[in-house]
Order: structure tokens, then sequence, then C-alpha cells
């Protein structure tokens, strides 16, 4: 009966010292589980378990505040091979991958010295809204570009490298922000 406990993931994840991130899931393996009854639950999982729960949280968080960006994209142009939904798509993965190795804490971010993802708070939302549909604008229509003028190969190279750095650089970004714009 002790694992039908519901434990909050959210803003009470977030650590007093790094208001702006969620650093209980990076240290943890208990993930919140939904029955289908109504009824949430706290349970232990695997390494597979946490990474596809993270992969499925970073999923949700990056693309439903992507929505403006890729419905642009969505209906700029024809389909091609090397377009701008190709290296948009690359992008895309990179960041779901990257985001959800960070926050399983697999891998700590740079630049700053607390484990876990980016905590969700109105303002780093608002924050999310313009860095992720910027990353992807970025990485879709740089891709193309080089995807043009040098060889499809390049474009994705700075597609999935616009995507990983920007995930990586993320949760410094959030912090920073959050510390000049909370107060």
């Amino acid at each position: 009966m002790a694992d039908r406990r519901v434990e909050p993931t959210h803003s009470a994840d977030r650590d007093q010292s790094h208001p702006a991130r969620q650093t209980r899931a990076a240290e943890s393996r208990r993930r919140q589980s939904w029955s289908g009854w109504g009824e949430g639950r706290v349970t232990e999982k695997d390494g597979v378990g946490v990474f596809l729960d993270d992969v499925t949280y970073a999923f949700a968080d990056i693309s439903v505040l992507s929505l403006p960006v890729l419905s642009v994209l969505l209906m700029a142009e024809t389909s091609e091979w090397f377009g701008l939904k190709a290296f948009a798509l690359v992008a895309w993965a990179t960041m779901v991958v990257c985001a959800a190795l960070i926050r399983g804490g697999w891998v700590t971010p740079p630049a700053t010295d607390a484990p876990g993802w980016v905590a969700m708070t109105p303002l780093l939302v608002a924050l999310r809204l313009g860095y992720y549909n910027g990353t992807l604008a970025l990485a879709a229509y740089g891709g193309r570009a080089l995807g043009r003028s040098g060889s499809p190969l390049a474009g994705g190279a700075f597609a999935l490298l616009a995507g990983a750095l920007s995930v990586a650089l993320f949760p410094r970004v959030a912090e920073s922000f959050y510390g000049v714009v909370g107060k």
C-alpha cells in the first residue's frame, strides 16, 4: 500500500538551493505512474523504465512548447529529403534525447553544479517558449542553408549540434534567467 502514495514530481521536486531545477528526478529511480483508474503512484523503475519515462517527459516538454515553429515549418515548403522538415526533425529528436539524459542524471549539464532538468514554473515556461522555438528555427534554416551550399551531411550535423548544444546549455540559461527575473 506504500507504493500508492503520490509524491509530487514537478514544482515540489525543486531543490531550494537550485529553484529553477528538478534535481530529485536525476538523483532517484522513482517515477510517478498512473494506474488508469484515476490514481497515481510512485514506483521504483529500472534503468530502461527511467529512461523511457524521461524521454516521454522531455518529448512533451519540448514538443508542446515548440508547436508554433513546428507548425510554421510544417507549412513552409514541400517535402524535400534535405529540407527544413528534415533538419528540424534531427534537432527535435536530439533535443528530446539530450533532455532525457539530463533529467535522468546520466549527463550533468555544463556550467552548472546541479544535476537534473529545468523546473516547470510560469517564468521558465515563457523562457522555454522562446528558447525551443528559436533553437528549432535556427537548426532548420541553418541546416537547410548548409545543405544547399555544402552537403546535406553538413546540414544534418549542424542541426544535431544545434539541438544538443542548446539543450546542454539550457539548464544554465534557465538558472541565470530565473535568478534575474524570478526574484
